[in-house]
């Protein structure tokens, strides 16, 4: 059975956010938590990992090139070329943030902003969404049939769509 933390009040979320040279300067730290904070409320309570007690959760999210996330690709993935997002899950307490770790996220800035104009969107949209894609890994996510991809390319959008 999955554990609310202490007083079954939603966890804070703290993230530490890297900018990479050359990529979007937007968005900010708290909108990315504020982001985090609505897909953790999305996502049905069983899906969600246990917090062994904690009140508050901590995720890295790393904004690179596409040149970087080639790179990762290659070398954690064995794929060729730059991606949309890579996601390496920890799901541990962390006792120097004080906080439980889910892992990090990498997206890259420079595909959110092809795919973006592309599709006639906002950048910071974009890559958002390759934020809440990259998270919902870190929680246990697959998208590798086509049935778990519809799902969640469903609980992205929803996130996406939720006001705070």
């Amino acid at each position: 059975m999955k554990r609310r933390p202490a007083g079954g009040k939603a966890p804070t979320f703290s993230v530490l956010l890297v900018k990479r040279p050359g990529t979007m300067k937007s968005p900010a730290r708290e909108d990315v938590e504020r982001l985090l904070a609505r897909a953790w409320a999305e996502v049905p309570p069983r899906r969600r990992p246990r917090l062994e007690g904690s009140a508050a959760v901590s995720a890295d999210v790393i904004v690179v090139i596409d040149e970087e996330i080639a790179e990762l690709n290659q070398t954690h993935m064995r794929h060729d070329g730059p991606t949309d997002v890579l996601s390496f899950p920890m799901l541990e307490f962390d006792h120097e943030r004080e906080a439980f770790m889910l892992g990090e996220v990498v997206v890259s800035s420079e595909t959110a902003q092809r795919e973006a104009q592309a599709r006639c969107l906002d950048p910071v949209e974009e890559l958002s969404r390759y934020i809440v894609h990259g998270f919902l890994h870190l929680i246990g996510y697959d998208d590798d049939t086509e049935a778990h991809a519809r799902e969640m390319e469903a609980l992205q959008e929803r996130v996406l769509a939720a006001k705070d």
